[in-house]
């Protein structure tokens, strides 16, 4: 017997049994190499793929859904597989019969998902929207427990003290994510008072315990998202993936210049560029207060807006994005692999897998570093 498929960007989902009524079903999320940024999708996804994104993605899902439960957190998983994990389906908005508009379902109605998007924000991600309005006025830094500017990268004094200021847009409205107040967020979710608190409990429960982990592994996990269900006892869950680079931001902090500089000089030798004008990009980069570098998909994201092409295809001016050159998706292929490799402590059954070592994470973010300050100057060849 076949079994029913849903393509996603990132993600297959495997349907064994579907959910009906207040019946749970049964399916499987099955990473793949493919991504997609800035809603650009053609054939559901952009024009070329991760290598190993797949298998990186597997074991990184699978621990952070590990610590979770190791820590009484209601999630959808239910066990790891070798290729992605099984996991309990509730019932989508819009899918299947499921009405999409928030008034047609009444409150506190069993085995769904909740139509929102939780952001978070832990450590201030230097191109953050934070920041921006931080630095616009248009929030006042202090509200955050910050006593000067900030110029990104550092923890958010009240969010490591627990007081965390989450912020909520919607999930299936047809016209895209639509930010929301808290109290316009309690109202689209359909949740009763017990279950909205039980899942506010749970969301600032495990952003802690996440971001504290990515600490332990040398990665500071900057902002992100969470999203709900509930399941056929009423009870309030963590749908979806989480913790993940594909769903947060994460930020490796390179405090060796020296191996900045290494990657410096293997790119000049390898693209031969006048050295001259390297080791101007060198002095300018060196003046940095802190040498940051995303660890996420988040680099993808950096790659096409700093060469140009998110500000044309916003402009209906680009088509099909270029191909980025083979030295940088091979680097953050490695980044994938390492950010699997230190997150779930099985690098030998990675390396078994992909038939390759694993690189230590600095020396990945390094090369990462190095590889977007040329592109932020049109240097790529």
């Amino acid at each position: 017997m076949s079994l029913l498929t849903r393509e996603g960007s990132a993600k297959r989902i495997v349907i064994e049994r579907l959910p009906r009524g207040d019946e749970m079903g049964v399916g499987y999320f099955i990473p793949k190499d493919s991504f997609s940024i800035f809603d650009y999708k053609v054939k559901n996804k952009w024009p070329f793929d991760i290598p190993h994104k797949g298998v990186a993605m597997t074991y990184i899902i699978n621990k952070s859904y590990d610590i979770a439960r190791d820590n009484g957190i209601r999630t959808c998983f239910i066990e790891a597989m070798e290729n992605g994990c099984k996991i309990h389906l509730v019932r989508v908005p819009g899918e299947d019969g499921f009405p999409v508009e928030p008034d047609k379902i009444e409150v506190g109605t069993k085995n769904r998902v909740v139509d929102l998007e939780i952001i978070f924000n832990y450590y201030l991600h230097p191109r953050s929207s934070l920041l921006r309005d931080f630095r616009s006025g248009k929030k006042d830094f202090k509200e955050y427990g910050f006593v000067q500017m900030p110029e990104g990268g550092e923890i958010i004094p009240n969010t490591e003290n627990g007081n965390f200021k989450l912020a909520y847009t919607t999930k299936y409205d047809k016209r895209g994510d639509i930010p929301l107040t808290e109290e316009e967020a309690k109202k689209r979710s359909r949740l009763t008072d017990e279950q909205w608190m039980q899942g506010q409990k749970m969301i600032k429960k495990c952003i802690p315990l996440i971001s504290k982990y990515a600490e332990q592994k040398g990665m500071l996990r900057a902002d992100g998202k969470y999203e709900l269900f509930v399941d056929s006892n009423g009870n309030v869950g963590l749908a979806d993936t989480f913790g993940t680079p594909e769903e947060d931001r994460y930020l490796v902090q390179i405090k060796d210049f020296s191996m900045i500089a290494r990657f410096f000089d293997f790119y000049q030798r390898r693209w031969k560029f006048d050295p001259a004008k390297v080791s101007n990009v060198i002095n300018e980069v060196k003046n940095q207060s802190k040498y940051l570098q995303d660890f996420s998909k988040q680099f993808l994201r950096n790659w096409y807006i700093d060469n140009g092409w998110k500000q044309l295809y916003s402009e209906g001016k680009a088509g099909e994005p270029p191909m980025m050159p083979k030295d940088a998706l091979t680097a953050y292929s490695d980044c994938m692999l390492s950010f699997a490799a230190v997150w779930s402590g099985k690098t030998a059954d990675i390396i078994n897998i992909v038939g390759d070592i694993t690189r230590p994470v600095l020396e990945v973010a390094s090369e990462l570093f190095v590889l977007e300050q040329l592109n932020k100057r049109g240097m790529i060849p």
